[in-house]
């Protein structure tokens, strides 16, 4: 619709000049319809006759009226050539239209009625004959169509009506359908019409283009045009060929054109061949001297052939493509180069991967990942970073022996190919050097910036099937190496493979896991060292697939930070363990909390929502994160745990002693609670040690205002020496193994247990561990 009545309201140069084409040949055809009319008009007296009195009178003269106005301003615009109209002269011609297409349909709806069977068949031909032909007629202007042709229809259908004979229904909607189809028609027509004149324009508009272009090449191409006779001496001279061969105008005419190149390109063999046949050739590229003063031209020339037939020489162009070639390199070169470092990039890599396992040859890929560099990002800004990895880059390159390429894969991520035959260094002697060569720090101005690396081996020999599968082998030895504390190198072997299917395997359950609803929160008890009273519990995750079995947290938790479902498995937890609050009066519930999951960016109000709906006060709930957390963004992690200690929630830091905290996290972090790792734990009654870093924990804890767990209490023994360095209070199997929220219920009220829990059954209650009691002498607090 928009394209049909866009001449209507487009105000811009091009459609005045559409409409002024449009009138025009309306304007031509004028005369032919006004005389058209006439006739019809006179035939309409000659049937109505003296029956139509005055009203045919009246109706003769308003139709005289219009025939008139049309026949005069045909006769004011003729031999006048317009190149523009306005929309106002289309609205004009439409409004003469609408109007003789009201006079068409008044004659219809006056006389068809009382004119006899002979005199109708007469009103009804010309009237849609009138219909038709002024429809097609004004197309140009589709609302004077639509409007001539449907004013005539309307009254048609008064004189139909007012007939009262039923076979004239079957003609009223043939009459319909007929005009529907014209109307649609000439509408088509009208934006046929429309956009084969736009189509002119535009190639009109393309050809003054072109002419100006080719004007201007003539008088300021960089290329140059030549012509030579048959022995290839040239005869066309200029300014622009004497400048591009490096001569003057006069002395052209000494210049052979094929042992000129032949002299100064070691490429011009296809020109010559090319020239010796005779056969016209098109941008063959020369090359022209070396180095920064290399020029770059492209030929293209056909034989002339001579009065006689025989060759009469060549013409052809030279163009100049020297940018175009210097830009062609830099992206040939960009394509196969990392643009920050200067090292292959991932495609020359792999491209020299792969030729090596073509030629079977053997070898080995270092995959190798820097360790913290968010970080350092984060923390001193991306140009910072970018600088670092240059750094590294000249760190891997100095390293290198022959054969070794090394590129940037992107990222943080390195690799060094090993092809040599005889190389002094063994690959995980490499890979020992490289971490110990990237585990340096890094000067940066006042800076001293640290990062590390982690290295997967992969060997690159027949039983490789491509180059996908060497790097797919490398990634997940890294990923090993990553996962055993970074820092460290792992050798691809095949049970890593095993690992990656388990591993993908999991995480395509996990999903439908979470669906099906099979995850569960079990419960462990916190208990005061002391007096064995419950204090609070942990809330932890279990999932019993029905074909997997018993998936461990370590596996399906990693599993969920990688395919991105750790924010819906830790919603699940949160709201699960603050309902099961509401059913354990006096304990808090500790939740363990993904670094993912906290920096979320609507983790807080989501804690906050859940609270609310499960009427669960605030300072009920613990949440337990890792040291991990604070190594990626600080800061931020920051502000998250003070945003929760102001909604009232305790902050507890598991697994303490095993990462990389520091004193002056411990002062600025808003923990509540440290949870002594169980590392620890195991080590007390066998290790002075242990015992002394326990101890110091304890009492560290103690001056920041901090409680204490000791995790993973087992024997009699362990929990005396805890009881005698005073820790606040023990978790572990001693006390009780994690179980099902009504099992936990039964422990609590004393009641003995029934069934499995955590494939063992849990009998030790509290009022027994009561009868324990620390010895006073093998197990001192003190080292």
């Amino acid at each position: 619709m928009r394209r049909t009545f866009e001449l209507y309201v487009d105000s811009d140069a091009e459609s005045a000049r559409i409409r002024a084409e449009h009138l025009g040949q309306l304007m031509r055809l004028t005369p032919s319809l006004m005389a058209a009319n006439l006739v019809a008009g006179g035939l309409v007296w000659l049937a109505v006759g003296r029956a139509g009195g005055l009203l045919l009178a009246g109706w003769l003269g308003l139709l005289l009226l219009l025939l008139a106005m049309g026949i005069a301003g045909w006769w004011t615009q003729r031999g006048r050539v317009r190149d523009t109209a306005s929309s106002k002269s289309y609205r004009r011609g439409s409004w003469h239209a609408a109007l003789l297409g009201l006079c068409w349909g008044l004659a219809a709806a006056l006389w068809f009625v009382p004119a006899a069977p002979a005199e109708r068949v007469l009103i009804a031909t010309l009237v849609t004959g009138m219909l038709g032909a002024g429809a097609f007629a004004l197309a140009m202007l589709p609302v004077a169509s639509l409007a001539y042709t449907w004013l005539i229809v309307a009254g048609s259908l008064v004189a139909l009506w007012r007939s009262g004979e039923p076979i004239l229904l079957a003609v009223a909607v043939l009459l319909l359908s007929y005009a529907s189809v014209v109307s649609l028609a000439a509408m088509a027509l009208a934006r046929q019409s429309t956009a084969l004149l736009r189509a002119r324009f535009s190639y009109a508009r393309q050809q003054q283009v072109v002419s100006l272009l080719l004007r201007d090449f003539e008088e300021n191409a960089s290329d140059a045009l030549w012509e030579a006779d048959a022995a290839g001496r040239l005869v066309h001279r200029s300014a622009r060929l004497a400048s591009l061969l490096g001569t003057t105008e006069e002395r052209l005419g000494d210049v052979k054109l094929p042992q000129w190149f032949a002299a100064r390109s070691q490429q011009s063999g296809p020109l010559l061949a090319a020239w010796a046949l005779g056969r016209p050739f098109r941008d063959i590229k020369l090359q022209l001297g070396r180095g920064e003063q290399a020029r770059w031209w492209a030929l293209s020339a056909k034989p002339i052939a001579a009065a006689d037939g025989t060759g009469g020489g060549w013409r052809g162009v030279i163009a100049d493509i020297t940018e175009a070639q210097r830009f062609e390199n830099q992206l040939r070169m960009h394509a196969e180069q990392d643009a920050l470092t200067g090292l292959a990039n991932r495609r020359n890599l792999m491209n020299a991967a792969q030729a090596a396992m073509s030629l079977g040859r053997s070898g080995w890929l270092l995959s190798i990942d820097l360790d913290h560099f968010k970080g350092i990002n984060d923390s001193s800004g991306h140009s910072t970073g970018d600088e670092v990895l240059r750094v590294v880059a000249g760190r891997l390159l100095a390293l290198v022996e022959e054969g070794d390429l090394v590129g940037r894969l992107g990222g943080d991520e390195f690799a060094m190919l090993r092809l040599g035959e005889s190389p002094s260094r063994a690959p995980q002697a490499m890979a020992a050097l490289i971490i110990d060569k990237l585990s340096q720090p890094i000067e940066m101005g006042a800076k001293r910036l640290h990062v590390g690396a982690s290295v997967g081996l992969a060997r690159l020999d027949p039983s490789v099937a491509n180059v996908e599968d060497l790097m797919v082998n490398a990634d997940l030895a890294l990923y090993d190496a990553k996962r055993s504390g970074r820092g460290r190198s792992v050798v691809y072997a095949s049970s890593l493979g095993a690992a990656s299917r388990r591993m993908n395997t999991v995480e395509q359950a996990l999903r439908e896991g979470l669906e099906k609803r099979q995850f569960e929160l079990h419960f462990q008890p916190k208990v005061d060292s002391q007096s064995l009273q419950a204090l609070g519990v942990e809330a932890l995750m279990r999932w019993e697939h029905p074909v997997l079995g018993s998936v461990s947290p370590g596996e399906f938790i990693p599993a969920a930070e990688r395919c991105g479902l750790i924010h819906e498995l830790g919603a699940l937890a949160l709201q699960q363990a603050c309902l099961a609050a509401r059913e354990l009066p006096g304990l808090n519930v500790a939740v363990n909390v993904s670094p993912l999951q906290l920096m979320e960016p609507g983790f807080i109000d989501s804690v906050e929502r859940v609270l609310v709906r499960a009427g669960v006060g605030p300072s009920l709930l613990h949440l337990e994160v890792t040291e991990s957390l604070m190594l990626e963004d600080a800061q931020a992690a920051l502000r998250r745990l003070h945003a929760l200690r102001e909604l009232g929630v305790q902050v507890a830091l598991d697994d303490f002693g095993t990462g990389f905290s520091s004193l002056a996290y411990l002062r600025a972090f808003p923990f509540h609670t440290l949870k002594i790792d169980r590392s620890f734990v195991r080590s007390l009654t066998e290790h002075a040690d242990a015992r002394a870093i326990v101890n110091t924990i304890v009492r560290m804890a103690g001056v920041l205002g901090m409680r204490t767990v000791a995790e993973g209490i087992e024997t009699e023994r362990e929990l005396a020496v805890i009881r005698a360095i005073r820790c606040d209070e023990v978790q572990g199997y001693l006390v009780a193994r994690p179980m099902p929220l009504p099992k936990f219920k039964d422990w609590l009220a004393g009641r003995p247990l029934t069934g499995p829990v955590d494939d063992m059954d849990s009998r030790v209650l509290p009022w027994r561990l009561t009868q324990f009691s620390p010895p006073t002498t093998m197990f001192s607090a003190e080292p």
